[in-house]
């Protein structure tokens, strides 16, 4: 099946979370943007509520990033929708190279500016013929927690590092495993990371050779379950993504490798979460 027809929405939900609590359509009405650190749901659903930044043709989907909203999408090129291989076009890769300090500030700008989405497969324990889910993993950037954890990160890797290069991995495996394990899920954890080196023109480092400046930090939140079936509550999911990948206005940008350690944003920026 091509991936037009399936992100359509002609075709139910292909898999759903039923033994872990999801968000109520009640609460749904009435949470924030600023209520959701991280979120899973089926990939299909994701692409069929959030269609608008996605252009599917024959075996492909492009991201759309329109006028600043949508998503950050990282993966290798390829995801799985659901039991088809689907190459992916414009997306954030999961291992970046940066080689100035211009391309550092785009890349943590750019980072922190749109909610990040990952993928990982899924199985159910104890079936005796388990079959691979994928799910998609929201990362909301912009909930403070969330953001703090990322700036945090990167001012940290950037402080202590010895000589020009180093690199660092921000890493989502415990927070999500534990998740699907409390509801009878397993994932090898595949998918659920994303790194950057800042790599200068020197020809010999011998701090990072010796993996002295290579970083890891780890990414934890509530993770919230949007997967459901029901036609009601799924319009209320569609509109809570909806509010989450609006554009997001920063007044100036990030902070320069060496002399700051503050992302500056607008001064409405608690405005997103209403």
């Amino acid at each position: 099946m091509s991936v037009s027809r399936a992100i359509s929405g002609d075709r139910q939900t292909s898999h759903i979370i039923t033994s872990i609590s999801s968000a109520s359509s009640a609460d749904l009405g009435t949470l924030t943007t600023c209520n959701c650190e991280l979120a899973v749901l089926p990939v299909l659903q994701f692409l069929q509520q959030q269609k608008e930044y996605f252009s599917p043709e024959g075996y492909s989907i492009t991201v759309n990033h329109h006028h600043g909203g949508g998503y950050n999408v990282c993966c290798e090129g390829e995801i799985w929708v659901p039991t088809q291989r689907f190459t992916v076009r414009s997306f954030l890769k999961r291992k970046t190279v940066l080689k100035s300090h211009e391309e550092y500030r785009d890349y943590r700008e750019n980072l922190l500016s749109k909610p990040l989405v990952l993928f990982t497969s899924v199985i159910k324990n104890n079936t005796e013929s388990p079959v691979e889910k994928t799910f998609a993993v929201v990362v909301n950037t912009r909930h403070p927690k969330i953001r703090r954890q990322i700036e945090q990160g990167m001012d940290q890797a950037i402080s202590s590092a010895t000589g020009e290069n180093y690199s660092l991995k921000f890493e989502l495996q415990n927070v999500v495993k534990t998740f699907f394990f409390q509801g009878g899920y397993s994932t090898d954890g595949e998918g659920l990371d994303f790194s950057y080196e800042f790599k200068t023109d020197s020809l010999f480092d011998v701090f990072y050779m010796l993996g002295c400046n290579k970083r890891k930090a780890e990414i934890n939140g509530k993770i919230l379950n949007l997967s459901c079936n029901v036609e009601e509550k799924k319009n209320k999911v569609k509109m809570f993504l909806d509010k989450m990948s609006e554009p997001f206005i920063r007044i100036g940008s990030s902070a320069d490798r060496r002399f700051s350690n503050i992302s500056v944003g607008s001064k409405e920026e608690d405005d997103v979460f209403s």
